[in-house]
């Protein structure tokens, strides 16, 4: 990261001291009317900020750089309008205490619950998207993201695989879908690539998959590995496909105290059109298990703005290599030609290592930052003297 990246980072942070920032709603407002199971008190908010981040290629020439805002993001989620335990009033207002930015609310079958959420949303200020969730029949499930209101589901979760079928043939609905201007996504890949999905990327109408989801667990044809069940497969997939990567919580019941599943996203503004844009282009990142999973160009940019590696030298003669992260998730260091165990910089961490030598330059592979389900990301920094 450079200084000019760093300085304008640390002036943006400015406001957000403390790190770890804690917001309490009274429930007796008017924002939470149409709030069931809440019942009257205090609803906390815990945040943890990401810096601005900003694209460095665009210094070039002295080209002002994008500027680009992490939103925490779910979109995939139940409501008692389909098999969920929580209104959609409710769940807005979990989502707010969970920290999410953006959600989407995808009943099985309808999006009634969209105009139900909306005005607590509002009052919270989480942006939420309209969605449900459909798909083939007895196989492939997928979000739908962003549709017009005048759409008109037919045959949801119903849809045939072949034509002259009594339902719907999927390729006629999802192309129906994709008129209204849906984004979709294929939710939990338990059947594998099969050949709609492979027409649907081909069409250009699959946009992303689900690379964690949490309600499954041990089912569903998840994988073990790296400590948690999920899709490693669909990781590939996404990456040899061009998909955006999503790590969504398809929570039906309430939440729990487990770390949530969250698709981190990249907005050039914080609004529904910032956030749909940012998924089209891929702008994304898997975060669960204390690992993010995303494109490998999504995660240069991000450690770009998040780490510095530089060379601290005291009067004495001693040599110092500092580590800084500048956001809110735990990093692991393994770096390349030091003989040391890897470090772990916690959030808004400094490490000091001490050196036997100076070097130039070093590599730094980061043990949970995954471009694909067994290749950790790897940086090389150009040391500069300490501040």
């Amino acid at each position: 990261m450079s200084r000019k990246i760093a300085e304008r980072n640390a002036r943006q942070d400015r406001r957000q001291q403390p790190r770890y920032v804690a917001f309490t709603l009274l429930a007796c407002t008017a924002a939470l009317h149409g709030s069931t199971a809440w019942g009257r008190g205090q609803f906390v908010r815990q945040e943890a900020p990401f810096p601005a981040i900003f694209d460095p290629p665009a210094e070039v020439n002295s080209v002002e750089p994008i500027r680009y805002e992490v939103l925490r993001g779910d979109f995939h989620m139940h409501t008692i309008h389909s098999d969920g335990s929580l209104t959609p009033a409710d769940r807005v207002l979990e989502a707010w205490r969970y920290g999410y930015d953006v959600i989407a609310i995808t009943d099985h079958r309808s999006f009634i619950a969209y105009e139900e959420a909306r005005s607590m949303a509002d009052a919270l200020g989480v942006l939420l998207i309209r969605g449900m969730e459909t798909g083939l029949s007895a196989n492939e499930h997928l979000v739908a993201l962003n549709f017009s209101a005048d759409y008109r589901p037919r045959d949801p979760h119903q849809w045939a695989e072949t034509e002259g079928q009594p339902q719907v043939f999927y390729q006629d609905q999802w192309r129906q879908l994709s008129a209204a201007g849906a984004y979709v996504l294929y939710a939990h890949p338990h059947v594998g690539l099969r050949e709609p999905m492979l027409w649907g990327i081909d069409q250009g109408l699959l946009r992303g998959i689900e690379v964690k989801n949490d309600v499954v667990g041990s089912g569903w044809n998840t994988v073990e590995s790296h400590g948690t069940w999920w899709y490693p497969f669909a990781f590939d997939w996404a990456v040899d496909y061009g998909l955006t990567i999503f790590a969504n919580s398809d929570v039906h019941n309430a939440r729990g105290d487990a770390e949530q599943a969250t698709t981190l996203v990249l907005v050039k503004e914080r609004s529904i059109a910032g956030v749909m844009e940012a998924l089209r282009a891929g702008r994304t990142l898997a975060s669960f298990n204390n690992m993010l999973c995303a494109h490998e160009w999504v995660l240069d940019l991000l450690m770009a703005n998040l780490v510095d590696i530089r060379i601290d030298e005291p009067d004495d003669g001693t040599a110092f290599l500092r580590l800084q992260n500048s956001g809110p998730r735990e990093l692991t260091a393994e770096v390349e030609g030091i003989p040391i165990d890897p470090v772990t910089l916690g959030p808004y961490q400094s490490v000091l290592v001490g050196l036997r030598r100076r070097p130039d330059a070093v590599t730094v592979i980061w043990k949970n930052l995954y471009t694909r389900p067994t290749t950790n990301l790897t940086t090389t920094h150009v040391l500069t003297a300490g501040r």
